[in-house]
């Protein structure tokens, strides 16, 4: 359907709807034609570039695809930047959006870090990564449980003092059952070996050699703990 009434001169404030066919200018496969909303800040150039803020109506029919692709890469799934002539004037009534068509989503890639950590969760590339809570702690012990070769050696520091710290040499023989340490503040712990004494402590703490098969398990899961 070809796009019609585009509008010009455009002003804070406008009502607008995106014409059909317009895909989401980061998301080649998602369209968003029929999307209403409100223009909230102009940018001159050729040609001009609009800040739509979304109706009540639009954000309701935003499909779960876009809103978990916004969650992942830090968008405002409220809002959007659309070029002046992906717009057309708005008209008072219920609004009618295009269904997203031909969705892709991409492959995981072991290669990524992010996508490795999807895979633990069953998810696609498509989701966000959990939050590091009870009970998504437990799905990361399990695979780790399961994934991890023991006794593997490892490194661990600690602080002695105002930039000061020493650094031991342990051998990590487990993962210790997360229902031993309730909350989630400190995350998944393991036993491990100091020269003739066990100690415990969290896996994040554990530093593991560039060439021991274990390294990227638990480098992996140490960035989403600190970071989720």
């Amino acid at each position: 359907m070809p796009k019609t009434k585009t509008i010009s001169r455009s002003n804070v404030g406008d009502k607008v709807r995106v014409c059909s066919g317009v895909s989401d200018p980061d998301y080649d496969d998602l369209t968003i034609g029929g999307w209403a909303g409100i223009i909230a800040e102009v940018q001159n150039g050729t040609p001009p570039t609009l800040l739509v803020r979304w109706s009540e109506q639009t954000l309701k029919k935003q499909s779960s695809i876009y809103l978990k692709r916004c969650e992942r890469d830090g968008f405002d799934s409220n809002e959007m930047w659309l070029v002046e002539g992906d717009l057309e004037p708005d008209v008072d009534g219920p609004i009618t959006i295009e269904p997203p068509n031909n969705v892709v989503t991409r492959p995981l890639s072991m290669n990524d870090q992010d996508d490795r950590i999807r895979a633990v969760f069953e998810l696609t590339s498509d989701d966000p990564l959990p939050e590091a809570d009870d009970e998504s702690i437990v799905v990361y012990y399990k695979y780790l449980a399961n994934e991890l070769t023991f006794p593997f050696e490892a490194k661990y520091s600690f602080e002695t003092g105002p930039f000061q710290s020493r650094t031991f040499s342990i051998t990590v023989l487990g993962l210790l059952d997360p229902d031993d340490f309730p909350g989630v503040e400190y995350g998944l712990f393991c036993q491990a070996r100091r020269d003739r004494r066990r100690i415990e402590l969290p896996l994040t703490e554990v530093e593991v050699g560039k060439r021991n098969p274990n390294r990227w398990l638990v480098v992996d899961y140490s960035y989403w703990f600190v970071n989720w």
